[in-house]
């Protein structure tokens, strides 16, 4: 096999039929492409469905023939887990590229031979992502390479917007350099992982795709849109409480990770600033609580040599500088689901002009 698509499905079933079923309308080549399907230890039945209703075989193949791998994990291992025993199977077998697919997604034809050409261009391209649109919503955004604040917020960017828009037209003109790719649609380049290794498994869910993106970009690898290779995601932006914890844990998690000590003194009026303001926003829309069990996972003793033997982890495989790094990074947060006055009126004005002068001084 040259490539593996890996899908991780939880409690997913209403999706995985459309989503294979979009694959298989793809025109992949069975030669040379197989799926790689995990099950998380989903509680609605999606193994049964999947091995009785989705797979023929053996050997096991979808319906359009394409061959599966089809692993059930016995715990819910997170994205993070899930995706990681997929990179483990294809690097032990000895594929050159991972296509990471979420569920909730159907691909359009030609999408793959789109991502691996992109990634042929330059071999030191680690992660491609997919231009991800709207799915239901013709020639609506809903990312074009997500966009990193330089605090750490990750988010969507371009959601929302069409493709008729003539800056978005010229956005997506060609294969361009990204901050961070998105794991709903994305191609892994496996020499990569075997150098800097796979999702940090810690993360769970949320912000591993930000950190992985980080690590690869500081290991001296690109990661790059390809926006000829197009996938339709059936996006539901929602604001659960459990869902703020890990954002707001692993934020802060891939920050310490991932700058360099300096670069956190010289950001550190900000962090402080931005620190108070979530915690205004996690009161106001009652999710302090999360916002606390965040806070106390970072600053339990216990942890800090866990979190001292990451960064030193990932410190050892630098290759770029941080002004380098920071050069695709933004100062202003974009985003429409998330944009209460105290952000847009008072803290991205102020952050950016931050930002623009911390800039000048990342020397290092």
């Amino acid at each position: 096999m040259n490539t593996s698509i890996a899908i991780v499905a939880f409690n997913h079933r209403p999706f995985l039929e459309p989503c294979l079923d979009a694959l298989d309308r793809s025109g992949l080549d069975p030669r040379t492409t197989r799926l790689i399907l995990i099950d998380n230890a989903s509680t609605d039945g999606t193994a049964a469905f999947v091995v009785n209703g989705l797979l023929s075989g053996p050997p096991a193949r979808t319906r359009g023939g394409l061959p599966v791998v089809f692993i059930a994990s016995d715990a819910n291992l997170g994205f993070s887990g899930g995706n990681n025993l997929a990179f483990s199977r294809a690097i032990q077998d000895g594929d050159q590229f991972v296509y990471l697919l979420n569920p909730d997604t159907e691909v359009e034809p030609g999408f793959l031979d789109a991502a691996i050409a992109a990634a042929e261009l330059d071999p030191r391209i680690a992660i491609v992502q997919s231009l991800v649109l709207r799915h239901g919503q013709p020639g609506i955004v809903n990312s074009y390479g997500d966009a990193l604040h330089f605090l750490g917020f990750g988010y969507s960017n371009g959601d929302g917007r069409s493709l008729a828009e003539p800056d978005v037209a010229a956005r997506i003109s060609g294969v361009s350099d990204l901050a961070y790719a998105c794991g709903t649609a994305a191609l892994v380049r496996t020499a990569a992982l075997a150098e800097i290794g796979c999702f940090q498994e810690e993360l769970f869910a949320y912000c591993e795709d930000v950190e992985l993106s980080w690590r690869a970009r500081l290991a001296g690898y690109r990661v790059v849109l390809a926006p000829a290779s197009r996938v339709q995601h059936k996006y539901d932006f929602y604001r659960s409480t459990a869902k703020f914890y890990l954002l707001e844990r692993n934020r802060w998690l891939v920050l310490l990770w991932c700058y360099r000590a300096r670069t956190l003194a010289l950001l550190a009026p900000a962090l402080l600033a931005m620190e108070l303001g979530v915690w205004a926003m996690a009161v106001k829309d009652g999710w302090w609580r999360e916002k606390g069990r965040a806070c106390r996972y970072l600053l339990t003793r216990s942890q800090w040599s866990r979190l001292a033997a990451t960064r030193r982890a990932v410190q050892k495989l630098r290759r770029r500088r941080d002004r380098e790094i920071t050069e695709l990074f933004a100062g202003v947060i974009n985003f429409g689901p998330v944009s209460p006055w105290l952000l847009t009126r008072v803290a991205n004005p102020a952050l950016s002009t931050y930002w623009r002068v911390a800039r000048k001084l990342l020397a290092w």
